[in-house]
C-alpha cells in the first residue's frame, strides 16, 4: 500500500474536522465597562447601556423598562436582564430626579381601576381580548408562557417570537403576574428532555447538570448548579426562579 502526501493531508483534515465537532462550548464570560461618568439611568439611550457591554436585547429591555422612569437604584437592580456584574459597576455612578406625583381630583365621579389580566393564567381568549393582541400573538405568549414554565416579569414578553415594541408597550399597562403560578423543574428528579426543553438551557447545560447529579447522588441546594462550566452567574439567576429541590 501505497501512502501520498495528498492522503496524509485528507487524514489529517477529517481528524481536526472531527475533533472540532466533538468539542463542547466552554463557560461564557463577559465583560462589561463602568460609565465614564455620573448618569441618571432614565436619560439613557440605547448606544449607552450597549457601550456598558450589554447586548442589544438586553440593551433594548433595560431601556423599555427605564422609559416609564425609575427613580432609585433599587428599581434600577429589579430589572431582571441587568447583570449583577454591571449593576455594581454603575451603581456609585446613577443619580435621579425627584420624583413628582400629581393628583387631579374630579368631583362628584368614582374612577373604577381596569382589572388587569393575570398572565399565567389567562387563556388565549383572555389575551385577545387585550388592546394590541390578535390570534397570532395570543398563541405565541401561551407558547412562549408554556415553554417557560409561566412568566417571572413582564419583561420577558420581548423573548416571544416577533414580538413588536409597540404591541408590548400596549400589554404593559393591561397585565399583572402571579409567580407562585410558575411550573418549576425539580433538578432532583427531571430528565435531561425536561431541562434541555426549558429556553434558557442548551443540551450540554442540561446534560450538565444532569452529570453532576449523578455525582452528588443528588442537589442539596440550587446554588450548587453554579459548580458547572458551562452555567454562569447571569444565566443561573435567570434560570433560578424555574428551578426547584
Amino acid at each position: 500500500m501505497i501512502i501520498t502526501t495528498e492522503s496524509v493531508e485528507r487524514f489529517e483534515s477529517k481528524r481536526l474536522s472531527n475533533t472540532e465537532k466533538k468539542a463542547k462550548p466552554g463557560k461564557k464570560s463577559k465583560k462589561y465597562f463602568p460609565p465614564k461618568s455620573r448618569f441618571n439611568p432614565n436619560d439613557y439611550s440605547l448606544d449607552d447601556w450597549m457601550a456598558l457591554g450589554l447586548s442589544v436585547k438586553q440593551s433594548q429591555a433595560i431601556l423599555n423598562f427605564v422609559q416609564r422612569g425609575i427613580y432609585s437604584n433599587s428599581a434600577l437592580e429589579k430589572i431582571y436582564v441587568m447583570p449583577t456584574e454591571v449593576y455594581d459597576l454603575i451603581k456609585d455612578s446613577t443619580y435621579y430626579e425627584k420624583q413628582i406625583t400629581e393628583y387631579t381630583v374630579i368631583k362628584d365621579s368614582v374612577v373604577k381601576p381596569i382589572p388587569l389580566l393575570e398572565i399565567n393564567s389567562a387563556s388565549k381568549e383572555d389575551l385577545i381580548e387585550l388592546n394590541g393582541v390578535g390570534e397570532f400573538y395570543a398563541k405565541q405568549i401561551l407558547k412562549y408562557k408554556n415553554e417557560l414554565g409561566g412568566f417571572v416579569f413582564i419583561e420577558q414578553l420581548l423573548e416571544v417570537w416577533k414580538m413588536r415594541l409597540e404591541t408590548y408597550e400596549k400589554l404593559l399597562p393591561q397585565l399583572s403576574i402571579d409567580i407562585n403560578k410558575i411550573k418549576k423543574i425539580n433538578v432532583n428528579t427531571c430528565s435531561i428532555e425536561d431541562l434541555r426543553s426549558h429556553p434558557y438551557l442548551d443540551y450540554y447545560q442540561a446534560n450538565s447538570i444532569i452529570k453532576m447529579r449523578m455525582q452528588k447522588d443528588g442537589y442539596n441546594e440550587l446554588q450548587e448548579i453554579l459548580e458547572s462550566k458551562l452555567i454562569n452567574e447571569e444565566e443561573f439567576q435567570r434560570l433560578l426562579p424555574y428551578l426547584s429541590i
